[in-house]
Protein backbone atom coordinates (compact mmCIF):
# COMPACT_ATOMS: atom_id res chain seq x y z
CA UNK A 1 0.00 0.00 0.00
CA UNK A 2 1.05 3.59 -0.65
CA UNK A 3 0.25 6.66 1.39
CA UNK A 4 -1.35 9.30 -0.82
CA UNK A 5 -0.72 12.92 0.12
CA UNK A 6 -3.06 15.63 -1.14
CA UNK A 7 -2.25 19.25 -0.29
CA UNK A 8 -4.32 22.34 -1.09
CA UNK A 9 -1.63 24.65 0.29
CA UNK A 10 -1.64 27.99 -1.62
CA UNK A 11 2.08 27.66 -2.42
CA UNK A 12 2.95 23.97 -1.96
CA UNK A 13 -0.24 22.39 -3.34
CA UNK A 14 0.44 18.91 -4.76
CA UNK A 15 -0.60 15.26 -4.96
CA UNK A 16 1.95 12.51 -4.46
CA UNK A 17 2.66 9.22 -2.77
CA UNK A 18 4.79 9.70 0.32
CA UNK A 19 6.90 7.78 2.79
CA UNK A 20 6.80 10.62 5.29
CA UNK A 21 5.20 10.03 8.68
CA UNK A 22 2.58 12.74 8.99
CA UNK A 23 0.49 13.13 12.17
CA UNK A 24 -3.30 12.75 12.18
CA UNK A 25 -5.21 15.68 13.72
CA UNK A 26 -5.99 15.14 17.42
CA UNK A 27 -9.35 16.88 17.01
CA UNK A 28 -10.53 16.17 13.45
CA UNK A 29 -12.75 18.83 11.87
CA UNK A 30 -15.95 18.23 9.92
CA UNK A 31 -14.11 17.92 6.61
CA UNK A 32 -11.82 15.23 7.99
CA UNK A 33 -14.73 13.28 9.47
CA UNK A 34 -16.64 13.32 6.17
CA UNK A 35 -13.54 12.22 4.27
CA UNK A 36 -13.04 9.32 6.67
CA UNK A 37 -16.69 8.31 6.27
CA UNK A 38 -16.46 8.04 2.48
CA UNK A 39 -12.83 7.08 1.94
CA UNK A 40 -11.79 4.82 4.82
CA UNK A 41 -11.62 1.29 3.45
CA UNK A 42 -12.48 2.48 -0.07
CA UNK A 43 -10.88 1.27 -3.30
CA UNK A 44 -9.44 3.59 -5.96
CA UNK A 45 -10.88 2.52 -9.31
CA UNK A 46 -9.46 5.17 -11.60
CA UNK A 47 -7.24 8.26 -11.65
CA UNK A 48 -7.47 10.80 -14.45
CA UNK A 49 -5.71 14.07 -15.13
CA UNK A 50 -7.92 16.51 -17.02
CA UNK A 51 -6.29 17.66 -20.26
CA UNK A 52 -2.78 17.98 -18.80
CA UNK A 53 -4.15 20.56 -16.39
CA UNK A 54 -3.58 20.78 -12.64
CA UNK A 55 -6.82 18.92 -11.98
CA UNK A 56 -6.86 15.27 -10.92
CA UNK A 57 -9.96 13.09 -10.49
CA UNK A 58 -9.73 10.02 -8.26
CA UNK A 59 -12.73 7.68 -8.67
CA UNK A 60 -13.41 5.70 -5.49
CA UNK A 61 -15.88 2.95 -4.56
CA UNK A 62 -16.93 1.98 -1.04
CA UNK A 63 -19.78 0.42 0.93
CA UNK A 64 -22.17 2.36 3.13
CA UNK A 65 -23.52 1.25 6.52
CA UNK A 66 -26.02 -1.19 4.97
CA UNK A 67 -23.58 -2.61 2.44
CA UNK A 68 -24.71 -0.73 -0.66
CA UNK A 69 -22.10 0.40 -3.16
CA UNK A 70 -21.20 4.08 -3.00
CA UNK A 71 -19.17 5.78 -5.71
CA UNK A 72 -17.54 9.14 -5.14
CA UNK A 73 -14.94 11.22 -6.92
CA UNK A 74 -12.19 13.09 -5.15
CA UNK A 75 -11.19 16.10 -7.24
CA UNK A 76 -7.83 17.73 -6.61
CA UNK A 77 -7.46 21.22 -8.08
CA UNK A 78 -3.93 22.60 -7.75
CA UNK A 79 -4.30 26.29 -8.58
CA UNK A 80 -2.21 28.35 -6.19
CA UNK A 81 -4.31 30.19 -3.62
CA UNK A 82 -7.44 28.69 -5.23
CA UNK A 83 -6.28 25.08 -4.68
CA UNK A 84 -9.01 22.80 -3.36
CA UNK A 85 -9.84 19.18 -2.54
CA UNK A 86 -13.46 18.41 -3.39
CA UNK A 87 -15.48 15.25 -2.68
CA UNK A 88 -18.27 14.66 -5.23
CA UNK A 89 -21.19 12.22 -5.46
CA UNK A 90 -20.36 10.55 -8.77
CA UNK A 91 -23.94 9.69 -9.70
CA UNK A 92 -25.46 13.13 -9.11
CA UNK A 93 -22.32 15.25 -9.66
CA UNK A 94 -23.11 17.05 -6.39
CA UNK A 95 -20.45 18.35 -4.01
CA UNK A 96 -20.43 16.45 -0.71
CA UNK A 97 -17.70 18.57 0.92
CA UNK A 98 -14.62 20.61 0.05
CA UNK A 99 -11.62 21.73 2.05
CA UNK A 100 -12.35 25.33 0.98
CA UNK A 101 -15.84 26.72 0.49
CA UNK A 102 -16.28 29.21 -2.37
CA UNK A 103 -19.53 31.18 -2.51
CA UNK A 104 -21.09 33.10 -5.41
CA UNK A 105 -19.70 36.39 -4.07
CA UNK A 106 -16.19 34.98 -4.45
CA UNK A 107 -16.62 33.30 -7.84
CA UNK A 108 -19.46 34.06 -10.24
CA UNK A 109 -18.48 31.20 -12.60
CA UNK A 110 -19.00 28.41 -10.05
CA UNK A 111 -19.69 27.87 -6.36
CA UNK A 112 -17.96 25.18 -4.33
CA UNK A 113 -20.34 24.42 -1.48
CA UNK A 114 -21.91 21.22 -0.11
CA UNK A 115 -24.96 20.37 -2.24
CA UNK A 116 -23.88 22.47 -5.23
CA UNK A 117 -23.44 20.92 -8.67
CA UNK A 118 -19.75 20.49 -9.38
CA UNK A 119 -18.50 22.58 -12.29
CA UNK A 120 -14.95 21.98 -13.47
CA UNK A 121 -12.57 24.93 -13.88
CA UNK A 122 -13.04 26.73 -17.23
CA UNK A 123 -11.28 25.14 -20.19
CA UNK A 124 -8.78 26.91 -22.40
CA UNK A 125 -8.13 26.62 -26.13
CA UNK A 126 -4.67 25.20 -25.50
CA UNK A 127 -3.70 22.11 -27.54
CA UNK A 128 -2.67 18.76 -26.12
CA UNK A 129 1.09 18.58 -26.87
CA UNK A 130 1.06 14.77 -26.79
CA UNK A 131 -1.55 14.05 -29.47
CA UNK A 132 -1.45 17.06 -31.80
CA UNK A 133 -0.82 15.96 -35.40
CA UNK A 134 2.50 16.68 -37.10
CA UNK A 135 0.68 18.78 -39.70
CA UNK A 136 -1.05 21.03 -37.17
CA UNK A 137 2.05 21.19 -34.98
CA UNK A 138 4.28 22.17 -37.90
CA UNK A 139 1.90 24.99 -38.85
CA UNK A 140 1.78 26.28 -35.27
CA UNK A 141 5.54 26.21 -34.88
CA UNK A 142 6.03 28.11 -38.14
CA UNK A 143 3.41 30.82 -37.59
CA UNK A 144 3.12 31.41 -33.85
CA UNK A 145 5.22 33.39 -31.38
CA UNK A 146 7.30 30.74 -29.56
CA UNK A 147 8.14 32.78 -26.48
CA UNK A 148 7.69 30.96 -23.17
CA UNK A 149 4.66 33.07 -22.27
CA UNK A 150 2.88 32.32 -25.54
CA UNK A 151 3.78 28.60 -25.45
CA UNK A 152 1.83 28.37 -22.19
CA UNK A 153 -1.23 29.69 -24.05
CA UNK A 154 -0.73 27.39 -27.04
CA UNK A 155 -0.16 24.07 -25.24
CA UNK A 156 -1.62 22.36 -22.19
CA UNK A 157 0.39 21.53 -19.10
CA UNK A 158 3.33 23.92 -19.41
CA UNK A 159 4.65 25.59 -16.29
CA UNK A 160 6.87 28.65 -16.52
CA UNK A 161 10.20 26.81 -16.21
CA UNK A 162 9.17 24.09 -18.67
CA UNK A 163 7.97 26.72 -21.15
CA UNK A 164 11.31 28.56 -20.85
CA UNK A 165 13.20 25.34 -21.57
CA UNK A 166 10.97 24.46 -24.53
CA UNK A 167 11.20 27.97 -25.98
CA UNK A 168 15.00 27.74 -26.01
CA UNK A 169 14.88 24.33 -27.72
CA UNK A 170 12.55 25.59 -30.46
CA UNK A 171 15.11 28.05 -31.77
CA UNK A 172 16.34 25.26 -34.10
CA UNK A 173 14.80 22.12 -35.66
CA UNK A 174 11.42 22.99 -34.16
CA UNK A 175 9.33 19.90 -34.95
CA UNK A 176 11.97 17.35 -33.90
CA UNK A 177 12.93 19.19 -30.72
CA UNK A 178 9.27 19.60 -29.75
CA UNK A 179 8.56 15.87 -30.17
CA UNK A 180 11.78 14.87 -28.39
CA UNK A 181 10.96 17.17 -25.50
CA UNK A 182 7.55 15.63 -24.83
CA UNK A 183 8.70 12.06 -25.49
CA UNK A 184 11.62 12.17 -23.08
CA UNK A 185 11.40 10.06 -19.94
CA UNK A 186 10.80 11.42 -16.47
CA UNK A 187 14.06 12.46 -14.75
CA UNK A 188 13.12 14.06 -11.42
CA UNK A 189 15.91 16.46 -10.42
CA UNK A 190 16.37 19.07 -7.74
CA UNK A 191 18.05 22.41 -7.14
CA UNK A 192 18.22 24.26 -3.83
CA UNK A 193 15.18 26.37 -4.76
CA UNK A 194 13.12 24.33 -7.22
CA UNK A 195 12.58 20.97 -8.88
CA UNK A 196 11.44 19.62 -12.23
CA UNK A 197 10.05 16.37 -13.62
CA UNK A 198 12.56 16.40 -16.48
CA UNK A 199 16.19 17.40 -16.69
CA UNK A 200 16.70 20.89 -18.09
CA UNK A 201 19.75 21.94 -20.10
CA UNK A 202 21.09 24.07 -17.23
CA UNK A 203 20.69 21.38 -14.53
CA UNK A 204 23.48 18.98 -15.43
CA UNK A 205 24.94 18.76 -11.92
CA UNK A 206 21.69 18.56 -9.97
CA UNK A 207 20.73 15.43 -8.00
CA UNK A 208 18.23 12.99 -9.50
CA UNK A 209 15.63 10.80 -7.79
CA UNK A 210 14.09 7.48 -8.74
CA UNK A 211 10.55 8.85 -8.61
CA UNK A 212 8.82 12.21 -8.50
CA UNK A 213 7.34 11.33 -5.12
CA UNK A 214 10.80 10.73 -3.63
CA UNK A 215 11.87 14.12 -4.96
CA UNK A 216 8.76 15.80 -3.52
CA UNK A 217 9.26 14.17 -0.12
CA UNK A 218 12.86 15.37 -0.02
CA UNK A 219 12.08 18.88 -1.27
CA UNK A 220 9.00 19.63 0.82
CA UNK A 221 10.13 18.02 4.08
CA UNK A 222 13.41 19.90 3.81
CA UNK A 223 11.55 23.08 2.85
CA UNK A 224 9.14 22.67 5.77
CA UNK A 225 12.12 22.42 8.12
CA UNK A 226 13.74 25.47 6.52
CA UNK A 227 10.48 27.41 6.72
CA UNK A 228 10.17 26.61 10.44
CA UNK A 229 13.73 27.83 10.97
CA UNK A 230 13.02 30.99 8.93
CA UNK A 231 9.91 31.66 11.00
CA UNK A 232 11.77 31.10 14.27
CA UNK A 233 14.66 33.27 13.10
CA UNK A 234 12.60 35.99 11.39
CA UNK A 235 13.45 38.65 13.99
CA UNK A 236 17.15 37.75 13.78
CA UNK A 237 17.14 37.86 9.98
CA UNK A 238 15.34 41.21 10.03
CA UNK A 239 17.78 42.68 12.55
CA UNK A 240 20.86 41.44 10.70
CA UNK A 241 19.56 42.72 7.35
CA UNK A 242 18.75 46.13 8.87
CA UNK A 243 22.20 46.36 10.47
CA UNK A 244 23.83 45.33 7.19
CA UNK A 245 21.95 47.99 5.24
CA UNK A 246 22.78 50.63 7.87
CA UNK A 247 26.49 49.77 7.88
CA UNK A 248 26.72 49.64 4.09
CA UNK A 249 25.25 53.16 3.91
CA UNK A 250 27.68 54.26 6.64
CA UNK A 251 30.60 52.84 4.62
CA UNK A 252 29.57 54.78 1.50
CA UNK A 253 29.40 58.00 3.53
CA UNK A 254 32.78 57.38 5.20
CA UNK A 255 34.45 56.62 1.86
CA UNK A 256 33.05 59.85 0.39
CA UNK A 257 34.43 61.80 3.36
CA UNK A 258 37.80 60.11 2.87
CA UNK A 259 37.80 60.99 -0.83
CA UNK A 260 37.23 64.64 0.13
CA UNK A 261 40.55 64.65 2.03
CA UNK A 262 42.58 63.91 -1.10
CA UNK A 263 43.55 67.61 -1.46
CA UNK A 264 45.35 67.63 1.92
CA UNK A 265 48.76 67.59 0.22
CA UNK A 266 47.74 70.62 -1.85
CA UNK A 267 47.18 72.64 1.36
CA UNK A 268 50.62 71.64 2.69
CA UNK A 269 52.30 72.70 -0.55
CA UNK A 270 50.54 76.08 -0.51
CA UNK A 271 51.68 76.65 3.08
CA UNK A 272 55.26 75.74 2.14
CA UNK A 273 55.25 78.07 -0.88
CA UNK A 274 53.86 80.98 1.15
CA UNK A 275 56.54 80.39 3.81
CA UNK A 276 59.34 80.14 1.25
CA UNK A 277 58.29 83.28 -0.66
CA UNK A 278 56.93 85.18 2.37
CA UNK A 279 58.47 88.49 1.27
CA UNK A 280 56.61 88.28 -2.04
CA UNK A 281 53.19 87.81 -0.43
CA UNK A 282 51.13 91.04 -0.30
CA UNK A 283 49.18 92.13 2.79
CA UNK A 284 46.31 93.75 0.93
CA UNK A 285 45.38 91.31 -1.85
CA UNK A 286 43.14 88.24 -1.89
CA UNK A 287 45.59 86.08 -3.88
CA UNK A 288 49.19 85.76 -4.93
CA UNK A 289 50.84 84.11 -7.93
CA UNK A 290 54.05 82.20 -7.15
CA UNK A 291 56.42 79.83 -8.97
CA UNK A 292 55.78 76.31 -7.65
CA UNK A 293 58.92 74.21 -7.23
CA UNK A 294 56.63 71.18 -6.94
CA UNK A 295 55.23 71.42 -10.48
CA UNK A 296 57.58 73.89 -12.19
CA UNK A 297 54.57 76.04 -13.07
CA UNK A 298 52.99 79.18 -11.67
CA UNK A 299 50.26 78.71 -9.05
CA UNK A 300 47.65 81.16 -7.74
CA UNK A 301 47.12 80.88 -3.98
CA UNK A 302 43.98 82.46 -2.42
CA UNK A 303 44.65 84.70 0.63
CA UNK A 304 42.61 86.07 3.51
CA UNK A 305 43.20 89.84 3.47
CA UNK A 306 42.45 89.99 7.21
CA UNK A 307 45.54 87.87 7.91
CA UNK A 308 49.26 88.52 7.57
CA UNK A 309 51.26 86.52 5.00
CA UNK A 310 52.62 84.28 7.77
CA UNK A 311 49.13 83.75 9.21
CA UNK A 312 47.89 82.77 5.74
CA UNK A 313 50.68 80.20 5.51
CA UNK A 314 49.80 78.83 8.97
CA UNK A 315 46.13 78.68 7.94
CA UNK A 316 47.04 76.28 5.10
CA UNK A 317 49.21 74.16 7.43
CA UNK A 318 46.30 73.88 9.89
CA UNK A 319 43.96 72.75 7.08
CA UNK A 320 46.54 70.17 6.04
CA UNK A 321 46.96 68.89 9.60
CA UNK A 322 43.19 68.70 10.12
CA UNK A 323 42.70 66.68 6.93
CA UNK A 324 45.66 64.45 7.76
CA UNK A 325 44.10 63.63 11.13
CA UNK A 326 40.75 63.09 9.41
CA UNK A 327 42.36 60.60 7.03
CA UNK A 328 43.75 58.62 9.94
CA UNK A 329 40.42 58.75 11.79
CA UNK A 330 38.33 57.86 8.72
CA UNK A 331 40.66 55.03 7.71
CA UNK A 332 40.12 53.46 11.13
CA UNK A 333 36.36 53.97 10.94
CA UNK A 334 36.19 52.47 7.44
CA UNK A 335 38.14 49.40 8.53
CA UNK A 336 35.87 49.02 11.55
CA UNK A 337 32.73 49.33 9.39
CA UNK A 338 34.08 46.79 6.88
CA UNK A 339 34.74 44.34 9.72
CA UNK A 340 31.19 44.86 11.00
CA UNK A 341 29.79 44.21 7.51
CA UNK A 342 31.90 41.06 7.15
CA UNK A 343 30.73 39.89 10.56
CA UNK A 344 27.05 40.53 9.79
CA UNK A 345 27.38 38.77 6.43
CA UNK A 346 28.84 35.75 8.24
CA UNK A 347 25.88 35.78 10.66
CA UNK A 348 23.48 36.09 7.72
CA UNK A 349 25.16 33.06 6.13
CA UNK A 350 24.96 31.12 9.41
CA UNK A 351 21.24 31.89 9.66
CA UNK A 352 20.68 30.61 6.12
CA UNK A 353 22.29 27.28 7.08
CA UNK A 354 21.08 26.94 10.67
CA UNK A 355 18.74 24.33 12.10
CA UNK A 356 16.32 24.95 14.96
CA UNK A 357 18.93 24.13 17.63
CA UNK A 358 21.48 26.56 16.17
CA UNK A 359 19.12 29.56 16.01
CA UNK A 360 19.39 30.22 19.76
CA UNK A 361 23.19 30.04 19.56
CA UNK A 362 23.13 32.77 16.92
CA UNK A 363 20.66 34.82 18.98
CA UNK A 364 23.04 34.63 21.95
CA UNK A 365 25.93 35.62 19.70
CA UNK A 366 24.08 38.74 18.51
CA UNK A 367 23.24 39.64 22.12
CA UNK A 368 26.90 39.33 23.12
CA UNK A 369 27.96 41.38 20.07
CA UNK A 370 25.57 44.16 21.10
CA UNK A 371 23.24 43.94 18.11
CA UNK A 372 20.26 42.66 20.13
CA UNK A 373 18.97 42.93 23.67
CA UNK A 374 18.29 39.82 25.66
CA UNK A 375 14.56 39.16 25.81
CA UNK A 376 13.03 39.07 29.28
CA UNK A 377 11.82 35.52 28.58
CA UNK A 378 15.23 34.33 27.38
CA UNK A 379 17.35 32.11 29.55
CA UNK A 380 21.04 32.16 28.87
CA UNK A 381 21.56 29.16 26.62
CA UNK A 382 24.40 26.77 27.18
CA UNK A 383 26.61 27.18 24.15
CA UNK A 384 26.55 24.16 21.83
CA UNK A 385 29.87 22.65 20.84
CA UNK A 386 31.07 22.50 17.23
CA UNK A 387 29.71 19.48 15.38
CA UNK A 388 31.75 16.30 15.01
CA UNK A 389 31.89 14.26 11.79
CA UNK A 390 33.57 10.93 11.10
CA UNK A 391 35.85 11.12 8.07
CA UNK A 392 35.67 8.57 5.26
CA UNK A 393 38.64 6.64 6.71
CA UNK A 394 36.29 5.56 9.50
CA UNK A 395 38.46 6.84 12.37
CA UNK A 396 39.40 10.51 11.97
CA UNK A 397 37.16 13.11 13.61
CA UNK A 398 36.51 16.37 11.76
CA UNK A 399 35.03 19.25 13.77
CA UNK A 400 32.89 21.96 12.18
CA UNK A 401 31.79 25.35 13.56
CA UNK A 402 28.26 26.31 12.51
CA UNK A 403 28.30 29.95 13.63
CA UNK A 404 30.81 32.60 14.71
CA UNK A 405 30.82 31.56 18.38
CA UNK A 406 31.48 27.93 17.46
CA UNK A 407 34.09 28.99 14.89
CA UNK A 408 35.91 31.05 17.53
CA UNK A 409 35.79 28.25 20.09
CA UNK A 410 36.97 25.65 17.58
CA UNK A 411 39.83 27.74 16.18
CA UNK A 412 41.18 29.30 19.38
CA UNK A 413 40.27 26.83 22.14
CA UNK A 414 39.71 23.34 20.75
CA UNK A 415 42.18 23.11 17.86
CA UNK A 416 45.72 22.07 18.78
CA UNK A 417 49.01 23.13 17.30
CA UNK A 418 49.72 21.32 14.03
CA UNK A 419 46.12 20.32 13.32
CA UNK A 420 44.90 21.27 9.86
CA UNK A 421 42.38 24.14 9.67
CA UNK A 422 40.06 24.77 6.71
CA UNK A 423 37.88 27.73 5.68
CA UNK A 424 36.37 28.83 2.37
CA UNK A 425 38.40 31.74 0.97
CA UNK A 426 36.91 35.26 1.03
CA UNK A 427 33.36 34.19 1.94
CA UNK A 428 31.56 33.57 5.26
CA UNK A 429 31.43 29.95 6.35
CA UNK A 430 32.37 27.23 8.78
CA UNK A 431 35.77 26.76 10.38
CA UNK A 432 36.80 23.11 10.02
CA UNK A 433 39.57 21.27 11.90
CA UNK A 434 40.89 17.73 11.44
CA UNK A 435 41.30 16.50 15.03
CA UNK A 436 44.13 14.41 16.48
CA UNK A 437 45.55 13.43 13.09
CA UNK A 438 48.59 15.48 12.09
CA UNK A 439 49.18 13.49 8.88
CA UNK A 440 45.72 12.94 7.38
CA UNK A 441 45.30 11.24 4.02
CA UNK A 442 44.27 13.22 0.95
CA UNK A 443 40.84 11.60 1.25
CA UNK A 444 40.39 12.98 4.78
CA UNK A 445 41.61 16.41 3.66
CA UNK A 446 39.02 16.32 0.88
CA UNK A 447 36.32 15.46 3.44
CA UNK A 448 37.31 18.50 5.52
CA UNK A 449 37.50 20.78 2.49
CA UNK A 450 34.01 19.71 1.37
CA UNK A 451 32.62 20.47 4.83
CA UNK A 452 34.24 23.91 4.73
CA UNK A 453 32.81 24.56 1.26
CA UNK A 454 29.29 23.35 2.11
Amino acid sequence: NYKLLLSAHPVFGRIQTTKAELPNPQNPNTYTMIMRKYLQGAVIEDIQQLENDRVLEISVSNKNEIGDSVKVTLVMEIMGKHSNIILIDKNENKIIESIKHVGFSQNTYRTILPGSTYIAPPKTDARNPFDISDENLFELLQTEDLSAKNLQKLFQGLGRDTANELSALLETDKLKNFRDFFNRGVEPNLTTKAFSAVRFSDSQDQPEFETLSELLDYYYLDKAARDRVAQQASDLIHRVQNELEKNKKKLVKQEKELAATENAEEFRQKGELLTTFLSMVPNDKDSVELDSYYTGEKITIPLNVALTPNQNAQRYFKKYQKLKEAVKHLTGLIEETKQTINYLESVEFSLSQANMDEIEDIREELVQAGFMRRRSTDKRQKRKKPERYLASDGKTIIMVGRNNLQNEELTFKIAKKGELWFHAKDIPGSHVVIKDNLNPTDEVKTDAAELAAY
